[in-house]
């Protein structure tokens, strides 16, 4: 613990979301990088150290669960601690206070090397939560820029491979027709949170994988087909299914505002979680072209465009996101909580993080109350 994170500080003048409601002519106590408590402006503690964050508001630090790069580095290229550590600070400047580093589809010692960088890096820094493996075991016919060489079922070697150790987070993205209903329970045995995505399953096969485990869908619409009155998607089983969750990309470019209002709609409040799906543009302040599988990935009008024209993951952090909502008309404490505590259900984590509560993580994002951008304040609170 820094000195620093020893010290009461109260965080005055600015709207507190908690998570739960909006509280007005409050302060927002932290201290050992914990919720202390939310005192009225009168009660503020006479030895707590107060920042002023007038025309603010303060809301739970942000939740990630897929980020596969950042500030310039893809953590495939380089599935280093290192690489990792840098990712995490990149898009910690944008208020995601936690996250899963991704390691999408490749060969499978790169898949087990980012999940040593990942452990490694988490004794560093405890924002790594852990990690998404976003593949190999997808569909081919739902790929996406995921290279068709890579893609291949499981197997026993990768059973062994995916097992949660200590408190570390593991999500896979999987396709049904790529790993069966008794791999998925295996893994929901060793600790492993199953989401499905890049399918092209049957309703049949969709609900054999949830009712084996999968608890999730992964970049809803994109992947899985977007729903139309003619044949079945997969999209369709995860805006029916009432007790999964489903993350969401909200860039502009990879869903409309009409999915997304209709994505609000079909499912239970709580259910839809945003992602970034974050590439190396992303929390960059010069982004630069990347390579994806020896191909050149340039950014768009704000989007990862590949050759073919495809959408190669984000440029966006989930700062850009929440604003991207309330620009469509999603209510702001909602949008707050897509990026924080419904991510953190999903995740099994809301019991310490996604809430600005006494006894929660101090993981605060201060945003501009006009703008929404995000607020730095520097070394005078370390979370």
């Amino acid at each position: 613990m820094t000195d620093t994170q020893a010290i009461l500080t109260a965080l005055c003048d600015a709207t507190i979301f908690t998570g739960e409601g909006m509280e007005q002519n409050h302060a927002l106590l932290t201290k050992g990088g914990k919720v202390v408590d939310i005192v009225a402006q009168a009660r503020i503690p006479a030895d707590a150290h107060k920042i002023f964050l007038t025309d603010h508001i303060l809301a739970p630090g942000f939740i990630d669960a897929q980020v596969n790069g950042g500030g310039n580095i893809l953590f495939n290229n380089a599935p280093m601690p290192e690489s990792c550590l840098a990712i995490a600070a990149a898009h910690r400047r944008f208020g995601t206070k936690r996250l899963l580093i991704t390691c999408i589809s490749d060969r499978p010692e790169i898949t087990a090397q980012a999940i040593a960088a990942m452990r490694a890096a988490r004794k560093l820094d405890p924002s790594i939560l852990g990690i998404h493996i976003e593949g190999p075991h997808l569909g081919v016919e739902r790929r996406g820029v995921h290279k068709a060489d890579y893609l291949r079922g499981m197997d026993e070697k990768d059973l062994h491979l995916y097992r949660r150790e200590g408190d570390e987070i593991m999500l896979i993205t999987i396709a049904p027709e790529n790993v069966s209903p008794d791999q998925i329970k295996t893994l929901r045995q060793q600790g492993v949170i199953i989401s499905l995505g890049h399918t092209g399953a049957t309703a049949e096969q969709i609900h054999a994988a949830l009712a084996a485990g999968a608890t999730g869908f992964t970049h809803l619409y994109n992947g899985m087909g977007k729903p139309n009155a003619d044949s079945f998607v997969p999209a369709d089983a995860a805006l029916k299914d009432r007790n999964s969750w489903c993350g969401l990309i909200a860039d502009g470019h990879h869903v409309s505002a009409e999915l997304i209002q209709r994505a609000l709609r079909d499912k239970p409040r709580g259910k839809i979680f945003l992602v970034s799906d974050a590439m190396p543009p992303a929390a960059s302040d010069d982004p630069k072209p990347f390579d994806l599988y020896g191909e050149t990935i340039h950014v768009e009008n704000g989007a990862c465009i590949s050759n073919e024209g495809k959408l190669a993951g984000s440029a966006i952090t989930l700062a850009d996101a929440v604003r991207h909502c309330v620009k469509i008309g999603i209510d702001l404490a909602e949008a707050l909580r897509m990026a924080s505590t419904y991510p953190a259900a999903f995740l099994g984590i809301d019991k310490k993080y996604g809430k600005l509560l006494p006894g929660y993580a101090g993981d605060v994002v201060g945003l501009k109350a006009q703008s929404l951008d995000i607020k730095n304040w520097t070394n005078e609170l370390q979370n």
